[in-house]
């Protein structure tokens, strides 16, 4: 190679140099980095280009799937560092979500430098996840081996089958499953939900379950029935996108339940205790949503939900027909015998009430009859 050559090729790339960090400076980029405590705090740091007057600087951060973005006034240093930190404690923020975030500093002279948007995966940090994949999707486990893991695969390739032989669905996207070794470590993850008495969940736009298996002869199934019960709302929500949320609850849990493969069966046990109690939950008065108590919702769970006017336009009956015809086919209930039971206290009222002055009546009769006699 020649020095011509030589002398060329140095030309381009110091060039090349020297272009790019005018560039930068005039920009005014504003590096970043971020790290965070699952639960507790997320850090975010900045470091601002040297000369920068800084009179405010604001931080912008959004989860995946919010509506709107947080904001925070961030502080900085004479040496050009800025620093964020977000309570998560106060306001949580969504488990194995994408978070954006980007800093933006207003100098003296009003000029305002925007960092570029940086992101991170808002993963549960607190375990070291170790992660197996198959086609159509990835479990990450902490506690267990790779028989384990494998078991978390094989299940899901199970409930998928399942859920196809009920529903022409497809997977748009591979899943996620997060298996925790107990609930109350796979509940913390559900702080911003206020459930903490699920089993099991998953957020059908962010293509996650989460679950909860602990060790024991009850391990497998527990995963045969949480697995697929979550991932038939995950393959609903990829089916009917926006319209999801319009899905009535008693049909959503419905499927999910009957995509189980192994049914809970404390279920008929509940139903057939609410039925003897005659405290079974009406249908109509569960129209839009489960109850938030953990009792009210398990029953609810095993009644299933439904809106009256949705079940009348696509089955022609009404809801209080379809559940009367339900409980006579399930528990071979009889709806007027059961009335009259139930009836029974207020009918004997009625009796004694009528039998009481008839019987007055008559003996008033009887010894009027026999004065008369004796006169």
């Amino acid at each position: 190679m020649g020095k011509k050559t030589i002398f060329f090729i140095l030309a381009i790339i110091l060039a090349g140099n020297l272009y790019v960090y005018p560039v930068r400076a005039q920009a005014g980029e504003i590096l970043t980095s971020v790290q965070y405590t699952f639960g507790e705090e997320i850090t975010f740091r900045g470091e601002i280009p040297a000369g920068v007057s800084v009179e405010s600087a604001t931080l912008f951060f959004v989860a995946e799937g919010e509506l709107q973005t947080r904001t925070g006034a961030a502080t900085w240093d004479n040496r050009g560092q800025l620093l964020y930190s977000a309570d998560l404690t106060q306001s949580p923020m969504r488990a194995f979500s994408t978070v954006v975030y980007w800093f933006e500093v207003t100098e003296s002279g009003g000029r305002v430098l925007k960092s570029e948007r940086g992101s991170f995966y808002y993963e549960d940090n607190r375990f070291e996840w170790r992660t197996r994949q198959s086609k159509d999707f990835r479990v990450h486990w902490y506690e267990g081996d790779t028989a384990f893991a494998q078991s978390l695969l094989d299940v899901a390739e199970l409930g998928l089958t399942n859920i196809q032989a009920v529903l022409p669905l497809n997977l748009s996207s591979s899943v996620d499953i997060y298996a925790y070794a107990t609930a109350q470590e796979m509940r913390a993850t559900l702080q911003n939900l206020g459930k903490n008495w699920v089993g099991a969940h998953t957020d059908p736009d962010l293509g996650v379950m989460v679950v909860s298996l602990p060790r024991g002869p009850e391990q497998r199934l527990e995963m045969e029935r949480q697995i697929p019960h979550e991932l038939m709302h995950l393959m609903l929500y990829q089916w009917l996108a926006v319209g999801y949320g319009s899905i009535p609850a008693w049909l959503n849990e419905g499927l999910a339940s009957i995509a189980e493969l192994y049914p809970n069966p404390d279920y008929l046990i509940l139903l057939n205790k609410a039925l003897d109690d005659d405290s079974m939950l009406p249908i109509v008065s569960l129209c839009d949503t489960f109850p938030r108590d953990a009792s009210g919702a398990f029953l609810a769970y095993a009644d299933g939900m439904s809106c009256e006017r949705g079940v009348q336009t696509a089955l022609g009956s009404t809801l209080t027909q379809l559940e009367r015809q339900w409980r006579r086919e399930a528990f071979r209930e009889d709806v007027l015998l059961k009335a009259l039971r139930n009836l029974s206290p207020w009918l004997i009222i009625l009796v004694l009430a009528l039998i009481v002055p008839l019987g007055l009546t008559l003996a008033g009769t009887r010894r009027k009859s026999k004065d008369g006699r004796d006169t």
